[in-house]
């Protein structure tokens, strides 16, 4: 069975600082949700730790620049919600949480399922004005 996003977005919008449309608001969140399932496509990762990723990356982001810390703040508030929005067995819990913790700032090299979650975020950089490095 599919992963239901629409009642946790739904949720994680009620208390979101940004305007959702902005540009970390729930258009990047949809991108980045797209493009993650597609490079997990017949890769053996978990979609719903893709899925998960994408919503919650960036969901409690405090303004739309610079924001160091609201990887970790997203990655709590999975935490939170955990086991009542959704449910992950705790190693692709371990895994999401990594990967919204170290999204800004991480490098080419993790565990696949995380990279595919970074190079999801990556691929919309168009949106602020930055080029893809295909490296």
């Amino acid at each position: 069975m599919a992963l239901d996003l629409k009642p946790l977005v739904g949720v994680i919008l009620e208390d979101y600082a940004l305007p959702w449309h902005g540009t970390h608001g729930v258009g990047h969140w949809a991108r980045v949700l797209e493009s993650g399932l597609r490079l997990a496509e017949g890769r053996g990762v978990n979609p719903d730790i893709v899925s998960l990723f994408a919503v919650f990356h960036d969901a409690r982001r405090l303004n739309e620049h610079t924001d160091h810390g609201h990887g970790r703040r997203g990655a709590e508030l999975a935490a939170e919600l955990r086991g009542t929005l959704f449910h992950l067995p705790d190693d692709d819990f371990l895994l999401l949480r990594l990967a919204c913790e170290g999204h800004t700032d991480g490098g080419t090299d993790a565990e696949l399922a995380i990279q595919i979650c970074w190079d999801a975020d990556r691929l919309d950089l168009a949106r602020v004005g930055k080029e893809v490095d295909p490296a």
